[in-house]
C-alpha cells in the first residue's frame, strides 16, 4: 500500500508541474498579446486645409480627402500624423527592374503630402530614422535602401518650404539632397512602399500583430496616352506608416 500511495504522490506531483507549466505558458502568452495590443492605431478622413505653411496652390493639387492616423495606447488617443495624396500620379511605360513593386510610377512624381504632428521614430529593416513635426512633400523613388534590397520601393520626404512646385517631376539626386534637408543627416528621410493586400479593403489601415501600420489606397493616375475626357484609371498603393520599434535596435 505504501509503495502505491509513492507512486499516485508522483503522479499527482507530476500533473502539479503540468498544470503550472501550461498557467505559465498561458500566462506568458496573453501578457505578450497584451504588449503587443498596447497600441492600436486608427484613422479617420479629414480634408486638407491651407495655412501659413500649407499654401492653397499646394492644396488644389491633392485630393479632397485625406487622413488623420492615431494611436490609442492605455485609452489615451494621439494623433501621429496627417496625409493627403495627389490627385493623379504621374506614369512611365516600362518597368524599373526586377524586385520594383511601383513600376509604373514616374520616379520624382508628387504621391502626397504628410504631415506629421508629433516626432515620430521610423524603423524599415533595422535602419531608424526621426520624422520630426511638420510638412513635407512625398516623392516616389526606387532605390536598393534595405537590408538585402528587401524594400525597393520608397517615398521620399523634402520640407515643403523646400518644394514649392508639385508638378515638377525632380531627378533622384535632387531627392535625396531634399530628403537630407528633412532627416538633417546624411541619410534622407524616406518611407517604405509595400506589396498591396488585396484581401483588404481601400483605403484600410492595416496592423500586423507586431505593431506595423500600413495605409492602403487606390490612387489615379495619369500618363501621355491618355485621352482627354477618359477616366483615370487607379493604381492600388501601400504605405507604411507606423513601424514596429525593436527593443534590441543599435542607432
Amino acid at each position: 500500500m505504501r509503495v502505491r500511495s509513492e507512486h499516485n504522490w508522483q503522479q499527482n506531483s507530476e500533473r502539479q508541474r503540468l498544470l503550472y507549466g501550461l498557467i505559465l505558458i498561458l500566462f506568458l502568452a496573453v501578457g505578450s498579446a497584451q504588449a503587443w495590443g498596447d497600441e492600436t492605431y486608427s484613422m479617420e478622413p479629414i480634408r486638407p486645409g491651407a495655412s501659413a505653411h500649407f499654401s492653397q496652390s499646394l492644396v488644389d493639387t491633392l485630393r479632397p480627402q485625406g487622413f488623420r492616423v492615431s494611436g490609442d495606447s492605455d485609452g489615451v488617443k494621439t494623433a501621429i500624423c496627417e496625409i493627403f495624396f495627389a490627385r493623379a500620379i504621374a506614369t512611365q511605360d516600362g518597368a524599373l527592374g526586377s524586385g520594383v513593386l511601383y513600376g509604373r510610377v514616374k520616379p520624382g512624381t508628387l504621391v502626397g503630402v504628410i504631415h506629421f504632428l508629433i516626432v515620430e521614430r521610423y524603423v524599415r529593416d533595422y535602419r531608424s530614422q526621426t520624422l520630426r513635426p511638420g510638412y513635407y512633400t512625398m516623392r516616389y523613388a526606387a532605390m536598393p535602401e534595405g537590408a538585402n534590397g528587401s524594400d525597393l520601393d520608397f517615398v521620399l520626404l523634402s520640407p515643403l518650404s523646400s518644394d514649392r512646385n508639385p508638378a515638377q517631376v525632380l531627378p533622384l539626386n535632387e531627392l535625396v539632397r531634399r530628403g537630407r534637408l528633412a532627416s538633417r543627416t546624411k541619410r534622407p528621410a524616406m518611407m517604405s512602399l509595400v506589396e498591396v493586400d488585396p484581401d483588404q479593403n481601400f483605403p484600410s489601415l492595416i496592423t500586423d500583430d507586431e505593431g506595423t501600420s500600413v495605409l492602403q489606397l487606390k490612387l489615379r493616375v495619369k500618363s501621355a496616352k491618355a485621352r482627354k475626357g477618359d477616366p483615370l484609371p487607379e493604381l492600388p498603393l501601400a504605405l507604411v506608416v507606423v513601424t514596429f520599434i525593436p527593443e534590441d535596435l543599435g542607432d
